[in-house]
């Protein structure tokens, strides 16, 4: 939660706009309070989306939907303005944090805690397909753990994101979701049911139980993979709830239980006033007095009268262009300063770009998987301090091109001047492996908020190479570089250090079944893999190869 600066919109429609709740692909999310006193999560989209009439048509459509769902289980819609310079969408606000945050802070919830939740979740998709709606982005931050028990927040609003004139998501390869908990259907780009959010829900409902992702990848593409392909990480779910969630995470919809059956599953539960362990209420009470800090600052008499300020797109169209001077990717939704956990408002879902088929042959499976580590956490920004331009958010996934590669806008400010800001395309390797033949069939490029991934492949029978570029940007999720140098730690392991004329720090990994050498270098924010095999490649010459190789590919982006 961020206080908002001098620059900012004081007010959108009739809300009267106090704090920054967070930031995505489709907007801004502010916390609001309207003429009547009541708190609001007052979501504004981003302006690409505002002079595009079907988006604001589809904008209309969803909010009418989403109107009509109770809100025992949900966060209810209370007013939208689709006509608006930006279109936006007020929700009541939730004091709570999200289920993310309270397993990363408080450790996985106790079973009898667990199926509380699970219910909890199964009586909002009721609601929701009830009305015709899927959430399609059923993930740990869209789920609020309130005083009274939990709330789903931002179901249906996301396919309004979706592109225009089609009918078919497989015609255009556009899908709405978080890789982590995306059903099979979803990763391919197939058509969506029901049964979705129901596979979404097995997979929370394991991070809930056990802290960890069930489909977890060492990369986002990797991820994907696994979630169409392999079977869940399931190790730690209790007995008494492990049938539910493996049944909910079925690869066929077909094969998921409905919500109505759901509920015959998981209940009865007996009532309570405390359904949470004591450290999530804890966590509620101090966001409670987070915002009651806020609300008696606003109440205070200014000092001096200052023209009001409305909320208008102030970025310009050609902002998204490659040359614009000033950008950043969001930041995930901020916390509250310390002690207090982070307040959770409504986070926007991230749209995915794949080729339909791509993930039957894009990545091969893996036998270990960890969860991403989660984000640092920024500092409070106060009045005065100036801001940060969004202009892009979105989650590409990029399959099967000649020369893949993705690039950043530069950044006005920041947590830190990032090294690096771009990721090269695969042809500027060509030197070094000479020897070899590209195999662009088989490039990989993924954006995602906080930064990027690519891999290249090589295949001239017997020699193969891969090299991967992995980069991260500095944003609200805190300092590029110590993340990457945190991650870059934690895959080290019992390895062998490489000791290197360049780079910040170099390891030789653990060879994987079929490669014959891997070398892993970092330089700043940005990570190079590099993956050798075949009989060109013997080990005493494997290594200096890939040191040559490495050299070049931390040479090659701007």
């Amino acid at each position: 939660m961020e206080p908002l600066d001098d620059s900012e919109p004081s007010e959108v429609g009739p809300y009267r706009l106090l704090a920054e709740l967070g930031r995505g692909g489709m907007g801004r999310v502010f916390l609001g309070a309207a003429r009547d006193g009541r708190l609001a999560a007052v979501k504004q989209v981003h302006p690409k989306f505002a002079s595009d009439d079907d988006f604001r048509t589809r904008f209309r459509r969803e909010v009418a939907a989403s109107r009509t769902v109770s809100g025992a289980y949900t966060a209810a819609v209370m007013d939208a303005d689709a006509d608006a310079e930006l279109p936006w969408l007020a929700s009541v606000f939730v004091t709570g944090p999200s289920l993310g945050t309270a397993v990363r802070e408080a450790g996985p919830l106790p079973e009898p805690a667990a199926r509380r939740l699970a219910l909890g979740l199964t009586t909002a998709l009721v609601e929701i397909h009830r009305v015709g709606l899927i959430h399609r982005d059923l993930k740990p931050e869209n789920v609020l753990l309130a005083e009274d028990g939990v709330r789903v927040i931002d179901f249906g609003i996301a396919r309004a994101a979706e592109p225009t004139g089609v009918t078919e998501l497989t015609q255009t390869g556009w899908v709405i979701g978080s890789p982590p908990f995306m059903s099979p259907e979803q990763a391919e780009g197939k058509d969506l049911t029901p049964a979705s959010d129901v596979f979404s829900l097995g997979a929370v409902l394991a991070l809930a139980l056990t802290g960890r992702v069930p489909f977890a990848g060492t990369s986002t593409l990797q991820t994907l993979y696994n979630v169409v392909h392999n079977a869940p990480d399931l190790s730690g779910v209790p007995a008494g709830l492990r049938g539910v969630v493996e049944e909910c995470l079925a690869k066929d919809p077909a094969a998921r239980p409905t919500p109505a059956r759901l509920l015959t599953l998981l209940g009865p539960v007996p009532p309570t006033a405390r359904p949470w362990p004591s450290a999530v209420h804890g966590m509620v009470a101090a966001q409670q007095a987070r915002i009651g800090a806020i609300l008696v600052d606003e109440a205070e008499p200014p000092a001096a009268a200052a023209p009001v300020r409305t909320a208008t797109a102030t970025v310009p169209a050609s902002a998204h262009a490659a040359q614009a001077p000033a950008a950043a990717p969001a930041p995930m939704p901020m916390p509250m300063a310390s002690p207090a956990p982070a307040p959770m408002a409504t986070p926007v879902p991230m749209p995915v770009q794949m080729a339909p088929t791509a993930l039957r042959t894009a990545v091969g499976p893996t036998t270990t998987a960890e969860p991403p580590a989660p984000h640092p956490s920024p500092p409070v920004r106060r009045r005065g301090r100036a801001k940060v331009v969004v202009l892009t958010t979105s989650v590409v996934l990029a399959l099967a091109g000649a020369a893949v590669g993705g690039y950043f806008l530069l950044r006005n400010g920041g947590p830190a001047a990032d090294k690096y800001l771009t990721l090269p395309g695969c042809q500027t390797m060509a030197p070094p492996l000479a020897e070899a033949t590209r195999t662009a069939e088989e490039d990989v490029s993924v954006t995602f908020p906080t930064g990027s991934e690519t891999r290249c492949t090589w295949n001239a029978d017997p020699v193969d190479a891969e090299v991967w570029w992995t980069l991260r940007i500095s944003d609200g999720a805190g300092n590029a570089t110590e993340r990457q140098q945190n991650e870059f730690d934690e895959g080290r392991g019992a390895t062998r250090t490489a000791d290197l004329p360049f780079g910040d720090d170099a390891y030789w990994a653990a060879a994987a079944e079929g490669i014959d050498c891997s070398l892993r270098v970092r330089d700043g924010n940005l990570v190079v893999r590099v993956d050798l095999k075949g009989v060109e490649h013997p080990a005493d010459t494997c290594e200096t190869k890939a040191v040559d190789i490495a050299r070049t590919a931390l040479s090659s982006p701007a």
